[in-house]
């Protein structure tokens, strides 16, 4: 599925972040994405270092940690006496 639909549409130069799941730590997934995207991937045993479980990137900082806050900030209280 990468091959054939992600990679044909990412832009040139994109840093590919890769799993650590047991599947994608294969020898054929690594020689693809070594040939795919040289020195432009992460993940276990990639060739860019990159801590593991690192909350740099994930999709909850690119979509729900800004929208639960424009939900909470523009709420109205009221004192409760």
């Amino acid at each position: 599925m990468l091959q054939l639909y992600a990679v044909p549409q990412f832009p040139g130069g994109v840093i590919f972040q890769q799993d650590g799941a047991p599947p994608h730590y294969d020898n054929i997934v690594r020689e693809f994405l070594d040939t795919t995207f040289p020195q432009r991937w992460t993940g276990r045993s990639a060739v860019m270092a990159w801590p593991p479980r690192s909350p740099d990137i994930t999709p909850l900082d690119f979509y729900l940690w800004g929208y639960v806050k424009s939900s909470t900030v523009n709420v109205s209280t009221t004192l409760i006496i």
